[in-house]
């Protein structure tokens, strides 16, 4: 009781800290449904940036135009998300792109030395 006095909107932060942070689920479980092509690290630092972000317009006691903050983190989480794993379906389909297939090595290898070959020096 001698908090609540102290501190009145102690409850109201602690509520809208929660709402914020567990809000920013809300992209991942939606990619994970529906959006295949996004990668579990693009939704780790989606959350970790959506949070953050929240957090901190919450302590800065910061607003736009009077929107929620934790929509326009929602809004930052996807972004964040989404840019994250284009890029490293990117990376990835460059990192295959210029490896050769170990059969071709392989086939090559033989015809040059064949198994029965010996080699005298």
């Amino acid at each position: 009781m001698g908090l609540t006095l102290l501190v009145p909107s102690l409850m109201l932060n602690l509520i809208n800290t929660a709402y914020y942070g567990f809000g920013q689920f809300l992209p991942g479980l939606l990619s994970i449904f529906f959006f295949r092509s996004i990668r579990p690290a693009g939704i780790a630092a989606g959350l970790i940036a959506g949070d953050l972000f929240a957090i901190g317009m919450h302590l800065a006691q910061m607003n736009f135009l009077n929107i929620n903050i934790g929509l326009i983190a929602l809004l930052l989480n996807f972004t964040v998300a989404y840019a994250i794993s284009m890029y490293l379906k990117r990376k990835q389909k460059a990192q295959t792109a210029f490896e050769e297939p170990i059969a071709c090595n392989s086939i090559e290898l033989e015809e040059t030395y064949p198994k029965n070959s010996v080699i005298v020096d």
